[in-house]
């Protein structure tokens, strides 16, 4: 093989352009400047990960310089405060961004950013539909979030459960409710003030509603129980939640709906805000990765001080990195455009289940293949940079355990998701055989 020439451009060179090629971008003025704040902190947050992930420790100076910077007010709009992105495909592209500097920021950043987002959309539908007491309670917190003075957490996953099915029950009691109940996975929930978990309501007769509650952080009987540690995402903060005997005045339960386990209706703009974003962290996780992966190959090596790079078996795994990232960025691109169009079409009613199921089968599609082939970049970027990357303090180590997080991430798990995928396809009940 003919050796390269001294002075030709190293793979470490222009790694970071071609990143810079083929990357999703952000399609709307605000969305830029969305991601060029993630960038920006990306760039910053690196240089902590490290520490944060051996200690386990929660990144509270990520947060304020976020707050600072109006990245966590991203979705809020401008009236208020915000950025006033109001697509999700912009979103999505922001997080992934922030995921290659930090992904637990990254996930943690991104519960806050969208659950602000659809506190505007429940806010319109408000409106629209002449609640005007919930309308002006959104409203006021979305001033508060615009000004940077409020971080919220949406806790709303439960052991022997899933999203659709809350087991923490909201018992009505003089003229509110008692809230009881343990919440885990509270991502971002150290730096909060405000909590939203989800819970069912006793109806009269039998069975429950569904529903939200907005609990401050200082409630009694709310506690953080400090108890996240992990293999991945460690610096997260995704602790356990308890709720004991926790009063909430009865305007502070919303977004009440009789549709208990279902996946489809309501369900679905809360999922489809919430879960493209997340994924999208996860290509981050892998872009990163690539670059390390690149960087390394432009060395050389070895007794004739070869590059990696000049090896067929590298180039090799090199191509099916980016076979994986196109393949990825494709059905990011293509669902995020959806989810635009389909929120848009539904910004104050609720969609009908069989538009929503199909919607939701097509970014379980995407989920299950962002998530494997995510892994399977980080893997092979491992691979390339050679034992080192084995080692605890090498970022790839940290990237790939970061990175095997994705299929645990609610919804759905992977068999789940065949189940689901497989029965929408079919024109079956969705409802999953639990």
């Amino acid at each position: 093989m003919v050796e390269s020439r001294p002075d030709s451009p190293s793979t470490s060179d222009t790694a970071a352009g071609r990143l810079a090629d083929l990357q999703l971008t952000a399609r709307t003025a605000a969305g830029r400047q969305f991601v060029e704040l993630a960038e920006r902190h990306a760039e910053d947050f690196a240089a902590r990960a490290e520490q944060h992930d051996v200690e386990g420790s929660f990144p509270f100076q990520n947060f304020k310089e976020m707050a600072q910077s109006s990245f966590l007010a991203g979705t809020v709009g401008a009236e208020y405060g915000g950025l006033g992105v109001d697509s999700l495909y912009d979103v999505m592209v922001g997080l992934s961004r922030l995921a290659r500097g930090d992904a637990s920021t990254a996930i943690a950043a991104n519960m806050h950013v969208a659950g602000a987002s659809v506190a505007g959309q429940f806010m319109r539908r408000s409106l629209a539909e002449g609640d005007e007491h919930t309308a002006a309670m959104l409203s006021a917190l979305l001033g508060q979030v615009g000004s940077g003075a409020v971080v919220m957490c949406f806790p709303t996953t439960e052991r022997g459960t899933d999203l659709t099915a809350p087991q923490m029950e909201a018992t009505p009691a003089d003229g509110g409710y008692v809230l009881n109940g343990r919440k885990i996975f509270g991502t971002i929930s150290p730096a909060a003030q405000l909590f939203f978990p989800s819970v069912r309501i006793p109806k009269d007769g039998g069975g429950y509603l569904t529903g939200t509650a907005m609990v401050p952080g200082d409630a009694p009987g709310l506690v953080v129980e400090d108890n996240w540690d992990s293999l991945g995402m460690r610096a997260s903060g995704s602790n356990d939640i308890t709720f004991t005997d926790v009063r909430v005045p009865a305007s502070h339960v919303f977004a009440v709906k009789d549709n208990y386990a279902k996946v489809g209706q309501g369900f679905a703009t809360f999922a489809l805000t919430a879960n493209i974003p997340l994924i999208a962290t996860f290509l981050g996780v892998a872009e990163c990765a690539t670059a390390h992966a690149a960087e390394a190959a432009g060395k050389r090596k070895g007794p004739r001080k070869r590059r990696l790079a000049d090896r067929i078996p590298i180039q090799q795994l090199m191509a099916e990195i980016e076979i994986d990232l196109a393949t990825c960025r494709a059905m990011l691109a293509r669902v995020g455009q959806l989810a635009d169009e389909f929120l848009a079409r539904y910004e104050t009613g609720d969609p009908l289940s069989a538009e929503s199921n199909a919607l939701m089968k097509e970014t379980q599609c995407m989920k299950y293949v962002v998530n494997r082939k995510s892994i399977e970049v980080v893997d092979r970027a491992m691979i390339i940079c050679g034992g080192g990357s084995y080692m605890s303090r090498h970022p790839l180590a940290r990237l790939y355990r970061d990175v095997r997080a994705g299929p645990f991430m609610q919804p759905f798990a992977p068999y789940e998701a065949l189940e689901y995928i497989g029965k929408v396809s079919l024109g079956l009940d969705p409802a999953l055989d639990r």
